[in-house]
């Protein structure tokens, strides 16, 4: 690595790491990961996660583990719980990097390869908002690195590194995460006709796989009866062939979005589309492999019935390398038509907020902020489009790089003005700390899951369980009743009663979606509520 690229790795994580924490944290999935890790160090026990004082078994627990230190760093906040989220990142384009140098031994197009991934809008949307994918995205671009550099040297240090992180692959997301390096490697052994090694270092190494990647499920199969098949059902099958997390999308989703999610520099890869590909199957190369790993990833994916966007990321860290590569062997066409894409998106995200906050009055836009964002990415758009002296490809490349100082610079603005928008519920959380004054309070959530009340609040909530998706605990793992003081099962009448008594206390809030759908006997509840007051999407009653 030269200076050059360590400037750009500083550059990078300072934009990334400046407002980082000046928004609330997102329900669902930011808000649940930050509640386990807030959980864990408030209890101490980091072998159960709980959410809301019930085990939640859903994923290993690394994020939680590295969000934890996030909080003891840095005290238990959003910058707390996103900060580990920008170091991946940065992890995560020194590997591209590195890996593009094994693959074309030249540093141009590994830097190229660092810079594309970095404009891609998913791979920033990754380390915006808490969730496992940057994490498990950074093992599996170091399993990969790891195991290139091992099969050119044969160096066993570097085949304990492999195994290290196919191990934190695991624990991060469990096998569907080991589908990339493993199809990759398999795929390499088949093109170069590479036999499987048997040797000490190979056994050790998986070993200290299994070391890793297995100990925590261990420690809780012994402690929590029937686990083994809930990971199995529930975790696993469930994800892939049942529409359990009312994430089901059509086939094509993917198909669709990964594109248009890698916009603008995905669409090099169309550029001579049949022969750069017919080229690579051609050919004994890496690439091949990096192509055929792509192809598995997508499918597999395609045919889960549970579908998000970020699921994925890992896909983006194989394009940036192909699209590193291509860059330079484009005709001057493609070149042009890149940088007029780029330059039409700039325009269009800088311009955008003015007229959205004239068209919705509901969102707020800190004009003087805007103005000054806007002029500085104007004058830095016109002189790389102007000058001549820059290649087209530099262009393309810093463009690249404006284009991911826009989104920061224009996500930060808004999401800080607009937390209700984004589904960040703290302003709720501060009306309900200055309504209460500190004083002890009750606080309930109807039919809805929303652990950053009680991150906010820092005690426990009561959620109302009524039949919505979110509110279905698993709590065939709590080995006392003590839970069902914070979740109540609406439909069973003793319950219902004990809520209506609850509900006449005094400091008590009940907070609702505006569109829930709410049976008669609410309103007996809500009769006991002399206020309200309505937050987006949600109204609180107190």
């Amino acid at each position: 690595m030269n200076l050059k690229f360590i400037a750009f790795l500083i550059i990078t994580f300072l934009i990334l790491i400046i407002g980082v924490g000046s928004w609330g944290l997102t329900e669902s999935s930011e808000a649940r990961y930050a509640e386990i890790a807030k959980e864990m160090v408030d209890t101490g026990d980091f072998v159960n996660p709980t959410l809301l004082g019930i085990k939640h078994f859903h994923k290993p627990p690394f994020t939680y583990y590295i969000t934890s230190i996030g909080f003891k760093l840095f005290g238990i906040n959003e910058f707390g719980a996103r900060f580990f989220m920008q170091i991946a990142l940065i992890f995560q384009l020194i590997l591209v990097f590195l890996i593009a140098q094994i693959l074309y031994k030249n540093k141009k197009i590994a830097f190229a390869a660092s810079l594309i991934y970095l404009s891609f809008p998913l791979v920033l949307i990754s380390v915006r908002n808490l969730t496992t994918d940057a994490f498990l995205n950074t093992f599996i671009l170091a399993a990969i690195y790891f195991w290139l550099r091992y099969r050119n040297s044969q160096k066993a240090y570097y085949l304990y590194f492999f195994y290290l992180f196919l191990g934190l692959i695991f624990e991060t997301k469990g096998p569907v995460g080991l589908i990339i390096p493993i199809t990759f490697i398999i795929t390499t052994k088949i093109i170069f006709k590479e036999k499987i090694q048997h040797s000490l270092h190979q056994y050790l190494g998986i070993l200290l796989f299994f070391i890793i990647g297995a100990s925590w499920f261990i420690l809780l199969f012994n402690s929590n009866h029937g686990l083994l098949n809930y990971f199995i059902n529930h975790q696993i099958i469930d994800r892939v062939a049942v529409d359990k997390f009312n994430r089901s999308e059509p086939f094509w989703y993917y198909l669709l979005l990964v594109p248009l999610v890698g916009f603008p520099m995905f669409f090099l890869l169309f550029s001579n589309f049949k022969s750069y590909f017919l080229s690579i199957f051609k050919q004994q190369n890496i690439e091949r492999s990096f192509v055929i790993s792509f192809l598995v990833f997508l499918t597999v994916l395609s045919l889960s019935t549970s579908k998000l966007i970020l699921y994925a990321l890992p896909l983006y860290g194989i394009a940036a390398l192909l699209l590193a590569n291509k860059l330079f062997q484009v005709s001057e066409k493609w070149l042009n038509s890149i940088i007029y894409m780029y330059t039409i998106f700039i325009g269009i995200l800088i311009i955008a907020p003015i007229p959205v906050s004239f068209l919705l009055p509901e969102i707020k836009i800190h004009l003087y902020s805007t103005l000054i964002i806007t002029f500085l990415i104007i004058t830095i758009l016109i002189f790389i489009y102007k000058n001549k002296s820059i290649a087209k490809t530099s262009k393309i490349l810093s463009l690249g790089f404006l284009l991911m100082f826009t989104l920061i610079a224009e996500s930060n603005l808004f999401f800080k003005n607009n937390e209700l928008a984004i589904n960040a519920i703290k302003p709720i959380a501060t009306f309900i700390k200055e309504q209460s004054e500190n004083q002890n309070k009750t606080v309930i959530v109807y039919d809805r899951l929303l652990p950053s009340l009680s991150f906010y609040l820092n005690q426990p909530i009561i959620t109302i369980n009524n039949g919505y998706y979110t509110t279905q605990r698993e709590t065939n793992f709590e080995l006392s009743n003590q839970w069902k003081k914070f979740l109540i099962n609406y439909k069973i009448k003793s319950e219902r009663d004990s809520l209506l008594t609850l509900t006449r206390k005094k400091n008590t809030f009940l907070i609702m979606k505006k569109n829930a759908v709410e049976p008669d006997s609410i309103k007996l509840i809500r009769n006991n509520f002399k206020s309200l007051k309505t937050f987006g999407y949600y109204i609180v009653y107190y």
